[in-house]
């Protein structure tokens, strides 16, 4: 903001006023955000990726964080691009944190919704949430200490298909349809599909708990404390077990760490990719047809089933802060930058009340 006085010797009344409005306009979250967070390099990697383009299409360009911080603050607040165009005009605190002062206005909605897409088609969103780990990791978070939890969720898309279901549908953890029923099912989609521009032409279905549910399916791998290390989205009829290696791969552990799982994972392909890539399988026992668990192996799941429940407490964080859980958009690309993004709020949530109790614990 820069408002002049009317006088050399005292501020004007409009600076008085909007200095008393900024004084109460705190926001001390994003002001935590802000301090934990250098956006330095988070500025240099987007426009160094997207400004080019940008101008070569003849668009206005915007400061790659300007752009970055409102998509975050969508998240934070559960806003759509036109609501958080209206917020930040509105807002000092959105303002402040977006270093937009009261001469200038918020881009318009079809700007961000522009760069959005931007980041989808560039496939940028991963390494984004890695640079964010690597911020809160010099907090002294983000640390794996003991392990990795792994674990899926279906992001269920209102775009589905309407009608009944005349296909064999998949079941959430495994797949046992044979090639004939998933062939049907691709014919299936496609005549569903056809015509009609508001159907999720890439979502599927799946049957959980004896319910049809449509949509995509999120994978994450977590920190012990829940913060979320890393993403992969399928369709949701993929089964879990099929993509743990994928996972594991993707962020690159060091060796020695624990992967705890539910018994969803239970293979004899994950385990020795385990094996080969020297980590410990924590992942939980399943009883083999006509043999039940022995009580070291049960003991063994209770175990691991208490650390694991984290993973579904940042499930249900992300449902429960961002209604998440829910597609915004259409297609399998846009559903994972909507996965990374809320993993994004996520830990940048989390991450102050961790970094207070990290500190308790070494007084």
């Amino acid at each position: 903001m820069s408002i002049k006085s009317t006088s050399n010797d005292s501020p004007s009344f409009a600076e008085v006023y909007t200095a008393q409005r900024q004084a109460k306009a705190r926001n001390e979250f994003l002001e935590r955000v802000d301090f934990l967070i250098d956006w330095r390099p988070i500025r240099t990697f987007i426009n160094k990726k997207l400004n080019k383009t940008a101008q070569a299409k003849g668009e206005a360009t915007y400061d790659g964080v300007l752009m970055f911080k409102i998509l975050l603050l969508e998240v934070w607040y559960n806003l759509s691009d036109r609501a958080v165009e209206e917020r930040i005009n509105d807002s000092i605190s959105f303002g402040k944190f977006l270093g937009i002062d009261m001469e200038h206005v918020s881009p318009d909605h079809s700007t961000i919704c522009r760069f959005r897409n931007a980041l989808v088609e560039k496939e940028l969103w991963d390494k984004l949430l890695s640079m964010i780990n690597k911020q809160l990791k010099k907090h002294g978070i983000m640390e794996i200490k003991r392990g990795v939890l792994v674990d899926a969720s279906i992001v269920d898309s209102p775009f589905s298909p309407d009608g009944s279901i005349r296909i064999e549908v998949a079941d959430d953890r495994e797949d046992h349809r044979s090639e004939e029923e998933k062939i049907k099912e691709q014919k299936y989609m496609a005549t569903r599909c056809s015509g009609k521009p508001g159907v999720d032409k890439e979502g599927r279905w799946v049957k959980k708990g004896g319910k049809f549910r449509f949509g995509y399916k999120k994978h994450i791998a977590t920190t012990d404390e829940g913060l979320i290390e890393g993403v992969i989205t399928t369709s949701a009829n993929v089964s879990d077990t099929r993509e743990f290696v994928p996972l594991i791969d993707k962020i690159k552990l060091p060796k020695g760490v624990e992967v705890l799982a539910d018994k969803g994972y239970t293979s004899k392909g994950n385990s020795e990719h385990l094996r080969q890539s020297e980590l410990t399988d924590k992942i939980m026992k399943k009883a083999k047809r006509g043999q039940a668990l022995s009580e070291e192996e049960k003991e063994f799941n209770r175990l691991i089933s208490k650390t694991r429940s984290k993973v579904e407490r940042t499930f249900g964080s992300i449902r429960r802060w961002f209604k998440g859980g829910r597609c915004r958009y259409k297609g399998l690309l846009k559903t994972h930058g909507q996965n990374i993004l809320e993993s994004i709020c996520h830990n940048i949530k989390r991450a102050p009340t961790l970094i207070i109790q990290l500190a308790a614990d070494t007084k």
